[in-house]
């Protein structure tokens, strides 16, 4: 046979010039050649890398978008305008959380990657106030067991069902010797939670024995049976908020000291709010103070029923713990008695560096005598809007026993005068003839935040010469008061950091020197931020020279040049002061009501030159274009149906 025969399914025909060609030695095949070759892709992520490696790619994602919100904040060009645009509203962790969100719904296999409990051993949701129970669901399910931090302050739609199936998916298999399964958190922050139940809470809490800080604050479902719940389970709690609470009341508290008395243990609270408490008495003080001894943050602002008697119970010891906690002996002249009682008084001696009494209107300057030589190591006290019943004398005597004070609030102390500004002012002391003796600490060296607003006795004299030897002093809040312009200078010119100084309702400051200070001051403490957006801050970034824009310009020089986020300006709150911020708001309105009629202008313009005629401002078929009444009738046809037509009409 010939060769081209065999090699060919078809023969060729006797007509061909030429018997054989080239195609001929080419096989001929049954498969479609248009059909592409496949490649085999390896997904090398899912197939090849360990776990281990998976979850640190993310985390390096977390690590990302934290260092890049670090970047951003501190370049140049980040301002006020910048900050309040709405693709910059997530930044650092809050965008890398909506990433992983968004990374999840790739596939099952990366949604288990994602909800991993290694990365969300801390669950902090606070801005995303309305994320869904079923995403709060998906992550308690796969990584509850690794959480040992729950954040959910400001849900307030989040339901107590929601709130046990996130306990029952954070439970571990119990112990042999305990009867329920136990979660691994320690800390907890539900303020703001309103929607929770007294059950859905004590179910969590009874399930979780390694707490160490609880946030309840102003929670309608904490009752006095939730401190018997914290007092046998909660033992290493060392932080407790239950400022607030309107449910539970002083017995909640007592009954929680008492039944640690009773094992014979110790609290280990280091901080205990309970601002706003009802019938708090003598007892439930004197036992706080004995099963507290660690206590350093105390907050009993609000307190209506608090009483003198109750500090000096809280503070008094008896011969039977004398060994127990750190005391002092005092005659009846320290302790603020009658000075012919010859009786020697002990009291304890606290680690409280911050005590919070504020509006607690039965207090007297007697309870700050109480108070004396017992708490040393105090930097915060707050004892504004007591009235006119916070006398000098016990005050004096508090204060000269207090030389660590940074921060003093006596706000609505009408009566006290310039004594008190003298005992927290240094004097210059000489130093000591022996150079390895410490310096003795004068009460005032180290005072930042002094608060004495309706003062009405102080005198220029005794702010001058505050200022003048608080080297630290940096925010000065005294309205309504007789304090003068020069004492607002000095304090001005002095141009430490993030200083601020607060003189509303003091007549003795003219305008004129508000305008004079001009250079130095600003109205506001501004920042930049998403939340800041309302409150519409003053930037020189955003209206600086370099703009080249007149109205940018004039704004300024409305504002007189006071840029909000200046760090290196003064803070000053004046009436004329704040008449700035109306100013610059008002020329705002202005500026952005030019700017939209010479857009509107503009595209009148525009439109004229293209030969269409415009009525309105807007054509009545572009999108979204809203149409005048006067314009309706000339730009669109007016279609009036026929009722005895019997054809459709389109509307």
């Amino acid at each position: 046979m010939p060769i081209h025969s065999i090699l060919k399914a078809k023969g060729r025909t006797n007509s061909s010039p030429v018997p054989i060609s080239a195609l001929d030695y080419i096989p001929a095949r049954s498969e479609d050649v248009f059909v592409p070759i496949a490649s085999s892709s390896s997904n090398f992520f899912d197939e090849v890398l360990p776990k281990e490696l998976k979850l640190l790619i993310l985390q390096s994602l977390v690590a990302i978008h934290e260092g890049d919100k670090r970047k951003m904040i501190e370049h140049a060009d980040w301002s006020v305008t910048k900050s309040i645009a709405f693709k910059n509203r997530w930044l650092g962790k809050d965008k890398a959380i909506r990433e992983l969100v968004k990374l999840s719904r790739v596939s099952k296999t990366w949604r288990n990657l994602v909800f991993d409990g290694q990365l969300w051993s801390t669950l902090d949701f606070c801005s995303f106030p309305t994320m869904p129970r079923t995403l709060l669901a998906s992550i308690a399910r796969c990584g509850g067991r690794f959480i040992s931090s729950i954040d959910f302050s400001g849900h307030v739609y989040i339901s107590p069902t929601t709130l046990q199936e996130v306990a029952d998916n954070m439970g571990i298999t119990s112990a042999p010797l305990s009867s329920l399964p136990f979660t691994q958190l320690t800390s907890l922050n539900f303020r703001g939670c309103s929607a929770l139940s007294t059950r859905s809470l004590h179910y969590l809490l009874v399930r979780s024995p390694g707490l160490q800080q609880v946030c309840l604050r102003g929670l309608h479902c904490v009752t006095n049976t939730t401190c018997d719940i914290i007092a046998m389970y909660c033992l290493r709690i060392t932080k407790l908020d239950l400022n607030r609470c309107p449910n539970m009341d002083a017995e909640g508290v007592k009954r929680l000291a008492s039944a640690v008395k009773a094992r014979g243990e110790i609290l280990h609270l280091t901080e205990l709010r309970l601002s706003g408490i009802k019938n708090i008495d003598d007892s439930t003080m004197a036992i706080l103070g004995q099963i507290a001894p660690f206590l350093e943050v105390l907050d009993l602002s609000y307190a209506r029923h608090l009483h003198n008697s109750a500090l000096d119970a809280f503070v008094a010891l008896d011969d039977t713990t004398i060994e127990v906690h750190d005391s002092v002996l005092l005659t009846a002249r320290e302790a603020g008695r009658d000075p012919s009682d010859f009786r020697r008084y002990r009291r304890r001696v606290t680690r409280l560096r911050h005590l919070s009494l504020s509006s607690c209107i039965l207090l007297t300057d007697i309870a700050c005598s109480h108070l004396a030589h017992a708490v040393p190591r105090l930097e915060f006290l707050e004892l504004g809007g007591i009235g006119e019943d916070l006398g000098d004398e016990g005050l004096i005597r508090l204060l000269n026993t207090t030389p660590l004070i940074r921060r003093l609030d006596l706000e609505d102390a009408t009566e006290i005068t310039d004594a008190v500004l003298t005992a927290i002012t240094p004097g210059l002391s000489d130093p000591p003839s022996n150079t390895r003796e410490p310096p003795e600490l004068q009460p005032g060296h180290v005072l930042e935040h002094l608060v004495i607003s309706y003062a009405t006795g102080l005198t220029d004299e005794a702010f001058l010469a505050l200022i003048q030897s608080c080297t630290h002093l940096k925010v000065l809040e005294a309205d309504n008061t007789r304090m003068g312009p020069s004492v607002l200078r000095n304090f001005c010119e002095l141009q430490r950091p993030g200083s601020k100084i607060v003189a509303v309702d003091c007549r003795s400051i003219p305008e004129s020197i508000v305008k004079e200070l001009a250079p130095l001051i600003r109205p506001r403490r501004g920042w930049r931020g998403w939340d800041a957006r309302k409150l519409r801050f003053l930037d020189a970034r955003d209206f600086g020279v370099k703009s080249g824009e007149r109205d940018k310009e004039a704004i300024m020089k409305v504002a007189l040049g006071q840029d909000e986020l200046d760090e290196k300006r003064v803070v000053v709150k004046t009436f004329y002061s704040w008449q700035t911020v109306d100013a610059v708001w008002s020329a705002r309105d202005k500026r952005r009501k030019a700017l939209s009629r010479r857009k509107a202008s503009e595209l009148s313009e525009t439109d004229t030159e293209e030969g269409s005629t415009r009525v309105g401002g807007t054509r009545w078929w572009s999108p979204g274009g809203r149409r005048s009444r006067s314009a309706s009738g000339s730009n669109s046809p007016l279609i009036i149906p026929d009722p005895t037509a019997d054809s459709c009409v389109i509307m």
